[in-house]
């Protein structure tokens, strides 16, 4: 059986972080990165900048770690709630 999906509410709290009902949280530190962090556990997710699409792109592949297991698929969700204009990749 594979794992059910949950439904999250997400809001946008101060100084542009995003977090989670199901308690996790990214916010930018800077034009560059974003602070994941997800219970005890947190990363930095590299953000770059795509003249193409004239938008930050987040690079936030499918994660290995038992730590970030969901980690794309959270920066997806969080994306369109961060200061400017994202782009998950």
């Amino acid at each position: 059986m594979g794992a059910a999906m949950t439904y999250s509410e997400l809001m946008r709290v101060s100084n542009g972080c995003v977090q989670s009902s199901e308690g996790w949280m990214a916010q930018l530190i800077g034009r560059e990165a974003i602070e994941y962090s997800s219970g005890s556990a947190a990363c930095i997710v590299n953000v770059g900048y795509s003249a193409e699409v004239r938008a930050g792109v987040i690079y936030a592949s499918e994660s290995t770690s038992d730590l970030f297991p969901r980690l794309r698929e959270h920066m997806s969700s969080a994306a369109p709630l961060l200061d400017g204009r994202y782009t998950v990749v």
